[in-house]
Formats: C-alpha cells, sequence, structure tokens
C-alpha cells in the first residue's frame, strides 16, 4: 500500500489510542449497537456506564437520564450542545419514588473522579445517515460511555491540496450541515495529518483551532514526537481528557448568542500549575501561590475563570471565597463581564463599606473589587482585618502594578490569612522584589513568542510619523521627553503640573492635531485591512477636538469618540455601550474610536488593527496599551501602532523586562516588515522568472489573456509547485496588507495584483472547490490597482465562467482548450472537466464511470510519471471527453433514461452469461419501476434495506427467466447502485 492518510495519519493514531487504554471497534463491529445509521450513541453502553457510577440509583431513573441525554432539547445546535455539556458535567437531574416518597436527584453519566470507570472507546470511517442527508463517514469517533464526544479528521501529510482547512471544513460545514446528531454530543474536534495537528470545538472560527504543544505537563514538549502524537497523548491521556471536558470548557454569551470556548494548551497546563499550588499553599503563612503571566491577548481572562471553575469542583478546597482584585474601573469592568458572561454569579462591589460587608462572610463567593477599594475611612489609621479565613483567594489582574504598594499591605491587612496569585501579561523584571515577595515565582510562562508561533495573537508593528509631519516642536519633544524620563508610571497623577503643561501645549495646538487628523484619516483609507482604529489622546479635550477634525477630512469613516464624562464637552453623547457594542461589529460603519485613557486597558476589539497614539506613555501601562491590536481577527497578519509624540524609547525600555529574543517579537518596526515583504516578493517573482509581466496594464484583452496563460503555464508543472505559488501568493498579500500605505507597497501593487490573478486562474482549475474560508471571509481589502482588480483579469482570461458553474462536456468548451496556446494549461483543463463530469455522472451510473475513472487515473499517473508526452496525454483526455459526449448519445439510441441505463450497465458489466439487448432494457426498466413503487424503502437502516432490496431484485430476475446461478453476481451491483441513486449514498466513496 502507498503512503496515504491511512497509512500515515490515522493507523498511528489507532495505535496511540490503544497505548492509552482505549478499546478499538471497528464501524462493523460496532452495527449490532446501532437500530440504524441514523444513531450516534452507542445506549447499552451509556446505560451499562450509568449504572456503574449510578449504583444506587433505580433502573427506571437510569432509563429515564439515558432519554433526556438522548433527546434533542434545542433545534439550535450550539444551543443543545450546551444543556448537554451541562448535563455531563454537572448531572441529569431525574425523579423517581423511594419508599413511597418522590426523590429527586442528580445521575452522573461521567465519574470524573475515577477515569477507569469510565468506558473509552474509538471507531474509525463511522458510517452516519441521517433521513436524506448524504452519508457521512468521520475519520475517528471517539466515545466516552456511549456518547461521541471527539471528532477526528485526517489528511494526507504528502498530498498539498489536503490541507487542515479541508479538515476544518469538512467537519464545521458538511458534518454540521449532514450528520449533526453526531455534533449534538461533542467536546473536542482534532484536525491533523501527522505533522500538523490542531485542536478546537464546535462553532470555533479556523482562527481559533491552535496546536496542542505538552503532554504531561507544562513544558513537556517532545520534539521527537510529530504534532499529532502530541496531541493525542496530550489531550486523549484519560485523566486529562475528563479534566478538560469538567474544568476547561465555558459556554459564554456574544451578543445574546451562546459561543462555547475551550481552553489553550497554554491556559490548560498553566490553570493546573497554579491550582496545584494553591492546593499546597493554603494554611500557608506568606500565602504566595505564584505568578500566571501570559501574554496580552492570549486569554488571561478566560484563564481565571477556569482557574475558579476547577478550584470549586475540586474536593481540595470546600468552598472558598475568590476575590477578584484589578486597579481600574474597565478591567474590573471586563473582568466581571467575563465571569457573568461564562454563566457565574458575581458579587461587585461598588463602595468601601460594600466591599467589607461582601468579605465578611463565613463561605463561598465571587467578588469583583479595584484596589482603591482598600482605602482607610476616616479615623482609621490602618485597615482593619475582614476576614480571617484561610481559604480565601485573592486573584489580582495585572499584579505587579498596585499590590505592592499601600493599597497592596492594606489588602492583606484586611486578608490577613489569604492566598494571593498573581496574573499579568507582562513579565517580573529582574528588579522587581516586591512583586515576588507579594505572589512568589511563576506558576505558568505563556510568551509573546509562543504565542504568535501559535497563532494566539498577531504580532505588533511600529511606525513613527510625528518626524515625518514634523510634529513635535522644542516644547513639546521637551515635555514629552522630561515627563517620559522620571521615574513614576502614573504620568497624570504623578507629575501634575508637567503633564497640565503638556497637556495645554498639546489640546491648543490646534494645526498639529488637525494635520495629525488629516494624516489619520490617509494612512487608515491607505490600508490594505478592513477593520477598526483607536486614537489616543492626551486629554478629554484633544479627544474631542481630534473627532471634530477627522470629521472634516474628506472620505473620513465614522468617528466615535469615548471619554469620561462626556457631556462636559458634548452635547447629548451617545451611551459608552452602544458605542462600545458598535466599535466592536466588524460590519458596522463606525471605524475609528478616539479615547483618553477608557479603552486602553481591558477592552477587546480583534477587528481593530492600528493604534495612533498621541499620549505619553511608559512601562506597563504603554504595554498594556499596545495590545489592544494583537487580537486574533480571521487573516489579520499584524497590529500597527502608530507613534505621533515620540515613545519609541520608551517602547525599548518597557520591553527591557523580555529576553532578547523575545523583545525582538514584541516590537517590530515597519521598516522590518517592508523587508520581509520585499523578500516575499523576490520570492514570488522567481516563479514567474521567464514571464515579462512588467506593464501588463497596457496589454489588449487578447494579449492579456495569452500572458496569463503563459504565467499559469510556468507553475503548474507539479502540484507541490502549484501549492508553493499559491501559498506565497497568500502570504505576500499578508504582508503587503501590514505594511500599506508605505511608499515601498505602492511599488508592489501592480505585481501583486497580477500574481493574485493567475492565481486566482489557477484556482478556478482546481477538481474541487479550494477556495479556503478565510480568503472568503476576509480582514483583507480586495486589491486594486488603477481601477482593476484580480476578478477583472481572471475574467480576461476567459475562466471565471467555470467558477460560478461546473464545466460540461461540450464542443464550447472544448473549443476553450483549443484556443489555449499552452499544452500544460490544456491539460490542466482536460483533467478538470473530466474529473468533474465524472463524479457528477458516478453516482448515477457506477458501473461505467467507475472504470471509466480508473483509467483516466492510470492515464494521468503515466503522464505524471513522463512515459505519456504532453501531446500524448492531450490525445487521450480529448478521446475520454469524447466518450463521455457518446454516452449521452448510446443513452438517446436504447430510450433509457439516465437511472434505467445505470442498472443496464450494472447488469450487462457484471453478467456471466449473455442477456440480449432488448431484455436487457427490459429489466432495467423493471427494476426503476419496483424501486420507485417501494418508495417507503428505509434507506437510513442499512442492514435492513439491503436484505429487502436483494429479495425483491432476485424476484424480479428470476420473474425475467434467469436462474439462481444466472442472478447471483448480480443482485450486489443492483442494490450498490440503487443506494447510489436513491439513498444519496455512494459505498466507495470516503466522506
Amino acid at each position: 500500500m502507498g503512503l496515504d492518510e491511512l497509512e500515515l495519519a490515522e493507523k498511528p493514531a489507532i495505535d496511540v489510542f490503544q497505548e492509552l487504554g482505549y478499546d478499538f471497534l471497528s464501524s462493523s463491529d460496532l452495527s449490532p449497537e446501532r437500530p440504524s445509521t441514523s444513531e450516534v450513541v452507542l445506549r447499552d453502553r451509556l446505560l451499562n456506564s450509568l449504572r456503574e457510577i449510578n449504583p444506587n440509583v433505580p433502573e427506571k431513573a437510569l432509563e429515564e437520564a439515558v432519554h433526556r441525554l438522548t433527546s434533542t432539547q434545542s433545534p439550535n445546535l450550539i444551543e443543545d450542545n450546551r444543556k448537554l455539556h451541562s448535563q455531563l458535567t454537572d448531572g441529569v437531574q431525574v425523579e423517581y419514588e423511594q419508599n413511597g416518597e418522590q426523590v429527586g436527584r442528580f445521575v452522573q453519566p461521567i465519574d470524573f473522579k475515577d477515569p477507569e470507570n469510565n468506558d473509552f472507546v474509538f471507531t474509525t470511517q463511522f458510517s452516519i445517515q441521517v433521513g436524506d442527508n448524504p452519508r457521512r463517514r468521520p475519520d475517528l469517533v471517539i466515545f466516552l460511555n456511549g456518547l461521541p464526544i471527539g471528532v477526528l479528521e485526517f489528511k494526507n501529510p504528502t498530498d498539498p491540496k489536503a490541507t487542515l482547512e479541508n479538515a476544518y471544513n469538512q467537519v464545521n460545514s458538511r458534518y454540521r450541515d449532514d450528520i449533526s446528531p453526531l455534533l449534538r454530543f461533542n467536546e473536542i474536534i482534532g484536525l491533523m495529518d501527522l505533522n500538523e495537528a490542531r485542536i478546537g470545538c464546535l462553532d470555533a472560527g479556523w482562527q481559533w483551532y491552535r496546536p496542542w504543544r505538552y503532554i504531561e505537563k507544562e513544558g513537556d514538549e517532545r520534539d521527537d514526537l510529530p504534532e499529532q502524537e502530541v496531541l493525542l497523548r496530550g489531550v486523549f491521556d484519560k485523566e486529562r481528557l475528563l479534566d478538560l471536558i469538567e474544568n476547561f470548557i465555558v459556554f459564554s454569551e456574544v451578543d445574546g448568542k451562546p459561543v462555547k470556548m475551550l481552553a489553550g494548551y497554554h491556559q490548560f497546563y498553566g490553570v493546573r500549575e497554579a491550582v496545584e499550588s494553591a492546593k499546597e499553599t493554603q494554611g500557608d503563612d506568606l500565602g504566595r501561590v505564584g505568578v500566571y503571566w501570559h501574554t496580552q491577548g492570549s486569554g488571561k481572562s478566560l484563564s481565571m475563570v477556569y482557574f475558579v471553575r476547577k478550584i470549586r469542583r475540586s474536593s481540595d478546597f470546600g468552598n472558598p471565597t475568590f476575590v477578584v482584585v484589578t486597579d481600574r474601573n474597565e478591567l474590573d469592568e471586563q473582568i466581571t463581564h467575563t465571569f457573568s458572561d461564562a454563566g457565574y454569579k458575581v458579587s461587585w462591589a461598588n463602595t468601601i463599606v460594600d466591599l467589607r460587608n461582601k468579605l465578611d462572610r463565613q463561605a463561598g463567593g465571587l467578588i469583583f473589587t479595584t484596589i482603591q477599594k482598600f482605602q482607610t475611612q476616616e479615623g482609621e489609621r490602618e485597615h482593619p482585618v475582614v476576614n480571617q479565613r484561610e481559604d480565601v483567594i485573592v486573584m489580582a489582574d495585572e499584579a505587579h502594578r498596585s499590590q505592592t504598594k499601600e493599597l497592596g499591605e492594606n489588602l492583606r491587612d484586611a486578608l490577613p490569612n489569604a492566598s494571593f496569585i498573581g496574573f499579568t501579561a507582562t513579565p517580573i523584571h529582574d528588579g522587581d522584589n516586591a512583586t515576588r515577595m507579594t505572589f512568589g515565582e511563576y506558576v505558568s510562562q505563556y510568551t509573546i513568542d509562543r504565542s504568535e508561533e501559535d497563532g494566539s495573537t498577531v504580532p505588533i508593528y511600529y511606525e513613527s510619523r510625528f518626524a515625518k509631519l514634523q510634529l513635535n516642536k522644542e516644547a513639546i519633544s521637551e515635555s514629552v521627553r522630561e515627563l517620559l524620563n522620571s521615574g513614576d508610571e502614573e504620568l497624570e497623577n504623578e507629575l501634575v503640573e508637567k503633564w497640565t503643561n503638556l497637556r495645554r501645549i498639546i489640546e491648543n495646538s490646534d494645526d498639529r492635531l488637525e494635520k495629525i487628523a488629516d494624516d489619520i484619516v490617509d494612512h487608515y483609507n491607505d490600508r490594505e485591512i478592513e477593520g477598526k482604529a483607536m486614537v489616543v489622546s492626551i486629554s478629554r479635550k484633544a479627544a474631542v477636538k481630534y473627532k471634530r477634525y477627522i470629521e472634516q477630512q474628506p472620505d473620513a469613516p465614522e468617528v466615535g469618540v469615548v471619554i469620561s464624562e462626556p457631556e462636559e464637552h458634548i452635547d447629548e453623547p451617545p451611551s459608552e455601550g452602544k458605542l462600545k457594542r458598535r466599535f466592536k461589529d466588524p460590519d458596522d460603519p463606525l471605524k475609528i474610536i478616539v479615547v483618553c485613557d477608557k479603552w486602553t486597558t481591558g477592552f477587546d476589539c480583534p477587528p481593530l488593527h492600528t493604534l495612533y497614539i498621541d499620549r505619553p506613555m511608559k512601562n506597563h501601562n504603554l504595554l498594556q496599551t499596545i495590545g489592544r491590536v494583537n487580537r486574533v481577527y480571521k487573516d489579520k497578519p499584524g497590529g500597527l501602532v502608530v507613534d505621533y509624540i515620540g515613545i519609541a524609547e520608551d517602547l525599548r525600555q518597557a520591553l527591557d523586562k523580555y529576553t532578547s529574543d523575545i523583545q525582538e517579537m514584541a516590537m517590530v518596526d515597519v521598516e522590518t516588515a517592508v523587508e520581509v515583504m520585499k523578500q516575499k516578493h523576490h520570492k514570488v517573482s522567481q516563479y514567474l522568472s521567464r514571464i515579462d509581466y512588467e506593464g501588463w496594464q497596457e496589454l489588449s484583452e487578447l494579449e492579456l489573456s495569452r500572458l496569463i496563460h503563459r504565467a499559469e503555464s510556468e507553475v503548474i508543472a507539479t502540484e507541490e509547485k502549484q501549492e508553493e505559488f499559491m501559498q506565497a501568493v497568500a502570504e505576500l498579500k499578508k504582508a503587503f496588507a501590514l505594511v500599506t500605505p508605505h511608499n515601498a507597497a505602492s511599488e508592489i501593487r501592480s505585481d501583486l495584483l497580477f500574481f493574485e490573478a493567475v492565481r486566482d486562474s489557477l484556482r478556478s482549475l482546481e477538481s474541487e472547490d479550494s477556495t479556503k474560508d478565510e480568503e472568503l471571509d476576509s480582514a483583507m481589502k480586495k486589491l486594486i490597482a488603477e481601477g482593476v482588480t484580480a476578478d477583472d483579469v481572471v475574467s480576461v482570461a476567459g475562466f471565471d465562467k467555470w467558477k460560478s458553474e461546473e464545466p460540461i462536456v461540450s464542443d464550447e468548451f472544448l473549443s476553450d482548450v483549443e484556443r489555449v496556446e499552452q499544452p500544460e494549461l490544456q491539460v490542466k483543463m482536460l483533467e478538470k472537466l473530466l474529473r468533474n463530469e465524472i463524479s457528477t455522472r458516478k453516482q448515477q451510473n457506477l458501473a461505467k464511470y467507475d472504470s471509466f475513472e480508473e483509467e483516466l487515473e492510470e492515464t494521468l499517473n503515466e503522464y505524471n510519471n513522463q512515459f505519456l508526452t504532453t501531446e500524448e496525454v492531450i490525445e487521450e483526455l480529448r478521446n475520454y471527453a469524447e466518450e463521455l459526449q457518446q454516452e449521452d448519445r448510446r443513452k438517446e439510441r436504447l430510450g433509457l433514461t439516465a437511472e434505467e441505463l445505470a442498472f443496464y450497465d450494472a447488469i450487462s458489466t457484471n453478467s456471466e452469461t449473455e442477456i440480449d439487448d432488448e431484455q436487457l432494457q427490459e429489466i432495467a426498466q423493471e427494476v426503476c419501476e419496483m424501486l420507485k413503487e417501494n418508495v417507503n424503502i428505509d434507506w437510513t437502516n442499512r442492514k435492513a434495506m439491503r436484505s429487502k432490496l436483494k429479495t425483491r431484485v432476485k424476484g424480479l430476475l428470476r420473474k425475467n427467466g434467469l436462474s439462481h446461478e444466472d442472478y447471483q453476481s448480480l443482485v450486489e451491483p443492483i442494490v450498490h447502485q440503487a443506494e447510489a441513486l436513491y439513498g444519496d449514498v455512494s459505498a466507495g466513496v470516503r466522506s
């Protein structure tokens, strides 16, 4: 057997699962456990597991639990999945009579305490058909106590077209549409091809499918193992899988709709380490759980949710009180919403007295507050003790910013026996002993470079424009430098006089503000990325002026302003909540928001790609602010920070806390991105080094069509070369979008448009739809150069009509092929034509087109192995095309419908005795008639359907004078063809 998907991906996975202690049952082995192919739950296993896990619950109540678990609770799949997940983790509520009384209790479907008390089974090629939908066969399905909680899709790592994105589309499009009952129970979806592996969950976008780097614990990287094996061993170890299901899946409300979120590996292992440290810290005099440093945008707030969930569900902690402390109202609001949206009952303290009342409790509670509420009140020389319990856990966000000062000491006075864990997006620098003394050492680290490598965040680039615009005159420059050279981070609060002087100079320099506003509009409009931008100003007054000056610019997008107490500067200002909803909506026309200090921390807006800064900032405040643009969104290539005030040196100083390699990843000068773009441009141009495409926009349509065809010929020598070209163009487009509106991008715009046209034209020749989801739903703007788009060029090339409808064999099509001068391109066109045509016809007539497909593959293999010349293969392919045309004429000559001809061929091809044409035609017509009369055949129950159908086919053949010996070889092909035509199934095709 050759190296394919089965050998290179599926079989190694089978070996790993068996080593992990899972039982393997083939799809046929599971048939007795399924009444039909529409059934996705192994009910007997489920009931047996419930008996083992809930030994004291009556049988009738267990049967009721099975019924509730397997009954659809909502027509909305994700809502149904949420309710099912709740039943898996919290139990299924049932009622039954005991000693004459009604008793209510929860039946547990999973034993989370003892992994070995559960039933772990997996199967491959699990055939499912729901109603009239096409049959689908997920590559591997994991059953936990009879419930299909995991689906894995494999791709052949040697096939450049078999990408993980194709696997993603398979699950999230075909499976979701055709076999949705399977996904109702799903907790984990894995996509892998041996060397690359990703994990995600139901309805997550492609960008949220991430790698899994560790196996046993944080840092346990195994470079000696393929990515697929690391993921399988890391995720599907029985104990870790149960932990993932129980504690690391949450459903959150986003715009009133449920969204399922599965922890990334960094969150999973990081939180496990933090919880273990918290367990060891209970009752310890120092109470130092540690510092949890995960870089901005990598899901730190969700890690806090997982941390609380895991501790609450652990028997090691009882019922602790959690106190979540921030130092800013925006952060307080954001984290509170994160927990409440995830279904937690939150308690928000709005005054000092209210906080003390909420803290004074005997158990439980999830309290949110700012550290400022730990101030002493009038008459208090020190903060009083509020709660002396040891099972109080303080979770400090951005821990090292304010926890080590006076308010931090007050917090410890109030809760003297509490444990403290610090969550931060920026690292502890070498000289920060106070943070270590307060919280301890790191319990988990997830750095910028690893986050970007994993796709959890996008890189941030820096561009200085204040020198270019000759903005900062001496008075401003000196004031900025004086402020930023100070030892204080809170510049506005600690250096009031100096800050006030600078603020007055800037907010009253109207010429300067207007010049920057003009530059912002031009810069934003010329970026090749769809999305949002934020302007950070020095004061509320300056923010309002910026809004006004931006609005005055021609072609300015809609702009809003968010400041505290806006009514002091604006008549009837819109609510901040409304502006936030609009700005976060990528389709809303509100594209630019101007802020002062609001939204610079604790605000997530993935479509935000550019930050315009005209406010002095330093250290953590600066790093927090620039982190607003590093969120993942569609194919956003990166975030850009545009500097109008002169913060470059302070960025470098803020990044000094990182190691040198991480510093380079944390902030990249846009000129570096320009160099990368030039390298990628050179790489693409090398594929077309023999093509003179300079000045292509001046060519006539005929000349341009010929040029496109010559360019295509250069890159289709092998599938690998074509795929490499496609990938190189995609990478160049991302680099280009990131750099714009830099002059260097303008210089290659025309070239890139030509490259995209070649790529899109080649796509139209693919045997199957290869357009990727992220390109259909892209963050990139459509590239335009002098009024021409890539679609226009493809139209000139003559292939655009193939993108909207499948080509059919016709004289017009063959004439199109002849007009193409490049022989290699003719082969590609004919191959597409024949593959599509055979694929369409094969379901109608298996006997004829199975053999036809085999002949085509053999011919193409001979060509690819250079046993046939280009001219010879073109002749062969044209002959096949003509044969297909003759098939249409044969149907007319015999006077048969397409369905009748299919049975005619099924019989004539497989008959071992000679049957004359007239009798063949009669039998074929009678088979069709018989099937139409028996429309009540249950096609979802494959085994029963085939048995009934075979009986009726045998009777029909006997009636037509065929003996048992004559018809024995015909029954199976006729039934097979009937399945393909009427059951919407082709048993030989893997879905």
